[in-house]
């Protein structure tokens, strides 16, 4: 594939990462395994070095660029479903164009360069491939979501705001709220709305949470 400007010196390896368990027992199955750690990884790093940020906004980042949706637009946007090999009665019914499936087929062609070219060939690829991503996650960065996610990421479920007081006028109304994690209370903010002052209780909370290092 000439899109992805890399020559691969085993390219048994790529007809792997192209074939869907459709189409025969060697597929992509356990390619896309370790494609989705590399690229993981590969975006981690590309995302840690741009700017220092806290881990909760890396992680609402690293979301953004490596959920099943983001990787299937980056699969169309090199024509990956043209390329891939499924059963024919898998191909009529229009498999080549399933998120899922390009998804997973981009997982395993990363993983393909991983293994053909060493680490510094997948960043190189993921870093070409995903660099218009990249900007459009820094572009839509919010606290509520990086907060979220910092806790779908520890497999810790959802968070809940709740109203702790409204002061003022109701011309110039100050909302008090407060954000929740398993009951417990994690921070205020207060603002001229309820969604501004969830913000502000989101944005304090994220820079009460513990680092990465502090939990090791």
């Amino acid at each position: 594939m000439s899109v992805l400007s890399y020559h691969f010196k085993d390219e048994s390896l790529l007809h792997t990462a192209l074939t869907h368990p459709s189409a025969g027992v060697h597929n992509y199955q356990r390619l896309e395994f370790l494609g989705d750690a590399v690229l993981q990884l590969a975006i981690s790093q590309a995302l840690f070095a741009r700017r220092g940020e806290a881990e909760g906004k890396l992680t609402f980042r690293r979301q953004r660029l490596v959920n099943e949706q983001a990787l299937a637009k980056v699969a169309r946007g090199i024509d990956l479903g043209s390329h891939l090999v499924l059963s024919k009665a898998f191909l009529a019914e229009g498999g080549a164009g399933l998120d899922s499936v390009l998804a997973d087929a981009m997982e395993a062609l990363i993983a393909a360069v991983y293994l053909d070219g060493g680490f510094d060939a997948a960043m190189d690829l993921v870093q070409r491939l995903w660099a218009g991503g990249i900007r459009q996650a820094e572009a839509g960065l919010d606290a509520k979501g990086a907060l979220q996610a910092h806790f779908q990421a520890l497999g810790e479920g959802e968070i809940e705001y709740r109203e702790q007081s409204v002061e003022g006028p109701p011309h110039r109304r100050l909302y008090n709220m407060g954000v929740y994690h398993d009951g417990q209370l994690l921070a205020t903010g207060s603002g001229s709305t309820k969604r501004a002052a969830q913000r502000k209780a989101a944005q304090a909370a994220l820079d009460t949470l513990p680092r990465e290092e502090d939990r090791t």
